[in-house]
């Protein structure tokens, strides 16, 4: 499986899930040949969304991570109970589940976002988005003009 090599994305597209909970990904955001791809409720009100080997080896990493093993147990515990592995239809379409889709309620409308160099993309619900645009404004203002931009 192959991801695109840039994992930059321009633009913020937005999507509207159907009747039947399912949403196009747009086509800058699919892997070639994936027909699975782990879906993640994230604890900030997002869903984070991985290859199968994207997700394998953030999941060895945070596991190795957690060496006691009471917190170790915990983790395990808590992953599997907020990631599901989702199939990819001819379409280029995921369906969420009915708490996937309460996760990053209210609303149907959705935005894709690439906001961390672990997954593939995030998807969030679009008053969300447009807060957490608004408290990185500032971080990102600084990290442009300390590079000279």
């Amino acid at each position: 499986m192959t991801v695109q090599s840039s994992n930059m994305l321009h633009g913020e597209p937005r999507h509207t899930m159907d009747e039947k909970n399912r949403l196009i990904v747009p086509l800058s955001m699919r892997t070639k040949g994936a027909r699975e791809l782990i879906v993640v409720r994230h604890p900030n009100g997002y869903l984070s969304v991985f290859t199968q080997e994207q997700f394998d080896r953030l999941y060895q990493s945070l596991v190795e991570k957690n060496r006691e093993p009471k917190e170790r147990r915990s983790f395990v515990f808590m992953m599997n109970h907020v990631a599901r592995t989702v199939p990819v239809d001819a379409q280029g379409r995921i369906n969420l589940s009915q708490a996937e889709v309460e996760h990053v309620s209210p609303g149907r409308e959705v935005v894709f976002t690439r906001g961390s160099e672990q997954s593939l993309f995030e998807i969030w619900n679009v008053s969300r988005h447009e807060a957490a645009t608004l408290n990185e404004r500032d971080r990102f203002r600084v990290t442009l003009e300390t590079e000279g931009i």
